[in-house]
């Protein structure tokens, strides 16, 4: 949903729910000379406020520079399908249009993308799977949708079965690929947004999971939304060492100003305290996540 006021986005946010409640709108709005309201109601979550001049939007849906929408008015499907294509997460596009930087368009996207990642994982399984329901759990307190690998929704941790609190079936998108489908745990908000997505790394390369989230970075680079390496404590060095390969640290994916380091213990606090809220705060994770610490000469 974005809101558009005096030729600018001033308000971009997704829609929750849809109601149509006539004595709800009367409370709200009151009747009009003819004895109507306005009984058709949807409510925004994730809200972000917007500077943003609509001739630069226009374009990128297809319509002339200076079009100018009247009333609620729905984007066709099409156009909404070429601009994920091209352009990625509708809010990254924007805040990327506000700071008055150029876009990155995508190019027309080859059914693999990339080789999938086919190793062997030798690990212990109760600390990769400790992580991955502690972050599912955490996602649905956040009120997301969860996907995790098919691989991964038959297991259980503690007597919570993972297939019962992640989505069944991949949809896929731009900014959910087919190629990084194996990411350990993806929050998402209905099928075009994510909101974060984690990779946990127990005893496998640290390699390999950075390179599951560039692929998701290079099919989606104008989004916003946080990544995260989970690993523990002593992994750390490792983690950002890594990052700032120019593989990955180079303008084009950025990952080490991107991705954040999160490690095992400080997860396992956020979400034992979490244990007694009914919801979940996301800034949470991204305020405890650790950046890439610059170095210096």
């Amino acid at each position: 949903m974005l809101i558009y006021n005096n030729s600018r986005i001033r308000f971009a946010g997704e829609i929750a729910a849809k109601v149509r409640n006539k004595e709800l709108a009367r409370y709200f709005w009151k009747e009009n000379e003819t004895g109507s309201t306005w009984e058709l109601m949807y409510f925004i979550v994730n809200e972000e406020k917007t500077d943003v001049p609509i001739e630069k939007l226009n374009p990128l849906f297809g319509y002339q520079p200076h079009y100018r929408p009247q009333g609620f008015s729905m984007i066709n499907e099409a156009a909404v399908s070429s601009f994920a294509q091209n352009c990625g997460d509708i809010l990254g596009v924007l805040k990327t249009l506000e700071r008055g930087e150029e876009l990155i368009h995508l190019p027309i996207r080859k059914e693999a993308v990339s080789a999938r990642i086919d190793e062997r994982i030798e690990r212990v399984p109760t600390e990769h799977d400790e992580m991955q329901w502690r972050l599912i759990r955490l996602g649905q307190l956040a009120k997301c949708d969860v996907w995790v690998p098919r691989s991964d929704q038959p297991k259980q941790y503690e007597g919570h079965q993972f297939r019962d609190f992640v989505l069944h079936e991949f949809h896929e998108t731009l900014d959910v690929p087919r190629s990084i489908e194996n990411i350990d745990v993806v929050w998402k908000f209905g099928p075009y947004s994510i909101k974060s997505a984690f990779e946990i790394e127990h005893s496998t390369s640290i390699y390999s999971g950075i390179l599951r989230l560039s692929d998701l970075r290079a099919e989606a680079p104008n989004s916003n939304y946080p990544l995260f390496i989970v690993a523990s404590e002593d992994r750390r060095r490792r983690v950002f060492e890594e990052l700032r390969r120019p593989t990955f640290s180079g303008p084009c994916l950025r990952l080490n100003e991107v991705i954040r380091f999160l490690g095992y213990e400080k997860l396992r606090e956020i979400d034992e305290l979490s244990k007694s809220v009914k919801d979940f705060d996301t800034n949470v994770l991204l305020a405890a996540g650790e950046s890439v610490p610059q170095v210096y000469h």
